[in-house]
C-alpha cells in the first residue's frame, strides 16, 4: 500500500500521464479565464493530497481556500507551506453524506476532482454545495466518464460492476467508485439541483492504461462519448 504523494512529487512528476497533463491544463485555463470577486473564497471538497488547491491559489485571484475531507488532513504539514506564498489555506474534517458545517451562501467557487463517483448520495452531495455557494458563484466538477474505453470493454464482456475498488493508500484508505456518470446524466442532475449554464468539457480520448492518446480535447461524437474524463461547470443565480 502506498502513501499519498506530496504536492512537490506531483508537481515534479516527469512521468505524468497524458490524462493528468490535460486535466491540469484545462483546470488552470478555467481558473485563468474566470474573474472571481475581490476577497473571494473557495471550497475544496475532499482535497486529497492538495494539488488542486495549490493550483487554485497559484492560478486565480482567489486568495482563500477552505479544504475538506472525511479523513484527517491528508496534506502533509510540511507541504502546507506551499500554500502560504499565494494565500490562506485551512482544513476542516467533515462527515460523509452529512450537512456541511458552513452557513448558506459562503463560497464564491466550489471544486472537486475525482470525488462525486465515490459518493453514495450524489444528489444530496450537490444540494449541499448549492446551498453554501453564493449567488453568482461557480462550481467545477471533474469525474471519470462512465463510457471511457476501459469500461466499454468491461460492458462488452459483462464485467462492469459497481461498487468498483480502484486503489488505496495509508492516509485515505480504499478508493471505491460507488457509481459513475455520463456527460448527460450528471449535467441533468446538476440542473435539477439548481445550477444553471451547465457546460460539459471532454478530456483525453485514448487508452489511458497504455498512455496512448488520440485527442486531448475530443470534438467528434465518438471521441466525446468515449473521453476518459469529464469536467462540468455551472453557476448559481
Amino acid at each position: 500500500m502506498e502513501h499519498v504523494k506530496s504536492i512537490k512529487e506531483r508537481l515534479n512528476n516527469c512521468k505524468m500521464s497524458h490524462l493528468e497533463r490535460y486535466q491540469r491544463e484545462f483546470f488552470i485555463n478555467f481558473l485563468n479565464s474566470t474573474n472571481f470577486p475581490d476577497n473571494a473564497k473557495a471550497l475544496s471538497v475532499s482535497c486529497g493530497d492538495g494539488i488542486w488547491d495549490y493550483l487554485v491559489l497559484k492560478n486565480s485571484n482567489l486568495k482563500e481556500v477552505v479544504a475538506t475531507d472525511i479523513v484527517d488532513c491528508p496534506v502533509k504539514k510540511e507541504e502546507q507551506d506551499f500554500f502560504k506564498e499565494f494565500g490562506l489555506w485551512k482544513f476542516e474534517k467533515i462527515k460523509a453524506e452529512q450537512r456541511y458545517p458552513f452557513v448558506d451562501q459562503n463560497f464564491d467557487f466550489i471544486f472537486h476532482q475525482d470525488v462525486i463517483e465515490h459518493v453514495q448520495k450524489p444528489f444530496l452531495f450537490l444540494q449541499e454545495q448549492f446551498r453554501v455557494l453564493k449567488s453568482g458563484g461557480k462550481i467545477l466538477i471533474g469525474t471519470p466518464n462512465l463510457l471511457r474505453p476501459a469500461n466499454v470493454l468491461k460492458i462488452f464482456f459483462g464485467n462492469l460492476k459497481f461498487p468498483m475498488k480502484i486503489g488505496e493508500n495509508f492516509e485515505i484508505g480504499q478508493y471505491i467508485h460507488i457509481q459513475e456518470f455520463t456527460d448527460n446524466s450528471l449535467k441533468i442532475m446538476m440542473e435539477e439541483v439548481g445550477f444553471v449554464n451547465v457546460e460539459v468539457f471532454y478530456i483525453f480520448w485514448g487508452i489511458h492504461i497504455l498512455n496512448k492518446m488520440f485527442s486531448a480535447y475530443p470534438k467528434g461524437a465518438i471521441g466525446k462519448q468515449m473521453a476518459h474524463f469529464l469536467y462540468f461547470s455551472g453557476e448559481k443565480l
